[in-house]
Order: C-alpha cells, then sequence, then structure tokens
C-alpha cells in the first residue's frame, strides 16, 4: 500500500515543491521537503497496529487499492492550500505548515476508516 501512495505523492508533492523552490520565496520549512511521506507511512502502519492490538478494522478488498492515491489527492490539496496562504501571509507560515503536517497525517488515518470498501 505504501508503494501505491508513493507513486502520486512523488508526483504531486514533487512538482509543487520543484515549483515552489524555483519562485525563491523561501515558503518552505526542512522539514516540509520530507513530511509528504508521512500520510502514507500512517496509511500504512495503523493497520498493522491495529491487527498488533487485535482489533477489528473496517474491511477493504483488492477494489480499494484507490485509497492510497485519494490520500495523496487529499494531502495536496492541503499542502497547495497552505502554499496559497503563506503567499498570501507570510508571518503565520511557520504555523501553518506544522499544521499541515498534523492535518495530512489525520487524513492518511482517516481514510482506513472512513472510505467505506467498493463492492466486491
Amino acid at each position: 500500500m505504501f508503494a501505491i501512495y508513493i507513486v502520486p505523492a512523488v508526483v504531486f508533492f514533487g512538482m509543487t515543491i520543484a515549483a515552489v523552490r524555483v519562485s525563491n520565496k523561501g515558503l518552505l520549512l526542512p522539514i516540509e521537503r520530507g513530511a509528504w511521506i508521512l500520510p502514507g507511512l500512517v496509511y500504512t502502519l495503523v493497520p498493522a497496529l491495529v491487527w498488533k492490538l487485535e482489533m477489528t478494522m473496517p474491511p477493504k478488498g483488492l477494489l480499494n487499492l484507490i485509497d492510497p492515491v485519494l490520500v495523496a489527492l487529499l494531502c495536496w490539496f492541503v499542502f497547495v492550500g497552505r502554499i496559497s496562504l503563506a503567499i498570501k501571509r507570510p508571518d503565520i507560515n511557520r504555523q501553518a505548515a506544522y499544521a499541515t503536517i498534523a492535518l495530512n497525517m489525520a487524513i492518511g488515518a482517516a481514510a482506513l476508516f472512513l472510505i467505506p470498501p467498493l463492492p466486491q
């Protein structure tokens, strides 16, 4: 599942980070260069943690392979919104960056529990 997240995330986040770096505005914090991978880790590791704690999760099938792509897309929308906010209000750039990282990890975890399984 992690590999299915990585491919669209590299495309979405990579092109956005490259565009921001080319603009030389200094909007990205150093932690954000690698924080795009955290939602994929959360999406991958939460089921392992739930299994280890002997809990149950909503059933997912192979047709739910679109979920990691959806997580990457939603997290990218949040990231692009944060970049546009940083352009308009640079004084809250740091707070917005950390809030974006937390929100992206919440999106990764929420996708596991809130996206219903597709019919088989």
